[in-house]
């Protein structure tokens, strides 16, 4: 069979039904394009709202494009707002529905998580309001809450919803660690550990991965330009500072499990791959602390308290002193 003829065809296609078109089509066809361009160049470099702007003109001329809906959504979905990352959700639509790719599908998982996260953030966070100022009227303070518990549970349905499309999203791209990642943080939310734990594990598995690959490159080949050397250094620092974030996540999870072995072991993973966090050295402590290991929590909070940035006041300093004065006085009563 010739595999270089259906090629070809496809190739021709275009260019066929473009002989037909009129000179006004042909204007509108390469503003649209152009649009799309301007749209992509603008989300990649972190510029969301150009984004949106050059994605909307494009949909002017057509409006169930697939790309332009979904830069559309994208951009308006990282403006992490609720109102505008509400809007996204008519872009997004368009273009699953259109684009039928694992891309698309992705992108509304991460709506139904980032609308989800965002509900549940401002239900706790009235509800706590609530509670610390509560009306007089004892019925209506029973409504509010019973509407805070009733948002929960929307934002509940969204992390479902982003769970059953992100499966999908890994049955096509196993190794994706958007998905991969987010599929641990949706699953932490629905209060499920071990769904939780193994996309965060193979996320680690392959930062990991790739961390071992760039150093070996950094350190045996002599071939890189001082431009390529800094180009995978920051793609190393990038894994590193994403790794960290992953490791605190899996450690959030076992103690709520109180498995607090496990914890500490995530605390001393990140140590080694970043010896100055100050947060990782207070978690350690704490859990050294509740697992007995008082002169360990202690000598933890001994270089906390070096490094940390935070006012004497501050309760995690506090935490540390009360920790390091009961070590101390402790060591004085054996001695």
């Amino acid at each position: 069979m010739d595999w270089k003829r259906p090629a070809l065809l496809l190739l021709l296609l275009p260019a066929l039904g473009a002989c037909g078109a009129s000179p006004e089509e042909e204007n509108l066809q390469s503003q649209k394009e152009d649009y799309f361009e301007r749209a992509t160049i603008y989300y990649n470099s972190g510029r969301y709202t150009q984004a949106y702007q050059q994605a909307r003109r494009g949909l002017e001329i057509e409006p169930d494009h697939g790309g332009l809906n979904l830069v559309a959504g994208r951009a308006l979905l990282l403006h992490r707002d609720l109102t505008e990352v509400s809007h996204a959700l008519h872009y997004l639509e368009v273009a699953q529905e259109e684009l039928q790719n694992y891309k698309a599908d992705f992108a509304m998982a991460e709506w139904h998580f980032r609308y989800g996260s965002m509900l549940l953030g401002v239900a706790e966070e009235s509800k706590a309001s609530s509670l610390k100022y509560p009306d007089e009227d004892e019925k209506i303070q029973t409504q509010q809450l019973a509407g805070f518990e009733e948002q929960k549970s929307k934002a509940k349905m969204h992390f479902y919803s982003a769970d059953t499309l992100l499966d999908s999203v890994l049955l096509s791209t196993p190794e994706d660690l958007n998905a991969l990642e987010m599929s641990g943080q949706v699953n932490a939310l629905l209060g499920n550990t071990a769904e939780a734990l193994l996309p965060l594990q193979k996320a680690i598995e392959l930062l990991q991965a790739s961390r071992k690959y760039n150093n070996r490159l950094l350190l045996t080949d002599a071939r890189l330009a001082i431009s390529q050397e800094e180009y995978v250094r920051r793609v190393l620092n990038g894994d590193i500072k994403r790794e960290v974030a992953i490791h605190f996540l899996v450690a959030g999870l076992h103690q709520k499990n109180e498995a607090f072995q496990a914890e500490e072991f995530e605390y001393t993973t990140i140590l080694g791959l970043v010896p100055n966090s100050a947060p990782a050295l207070h978690s350690r402590a704490l859990c050294r602390y509740e697992r007995g290991r008082l002169s360990e929590a202690a000598k933890d909070m001994r270089e906390f308290i070096a490094i940390t940035d935070l006012e004497f006041d501050a309760a995690q300093v506090q935490k540390a002193l009360d920790i390091i004065s009961e070590s101390d006085a402790l060591q004085a009563k054996r001695e």
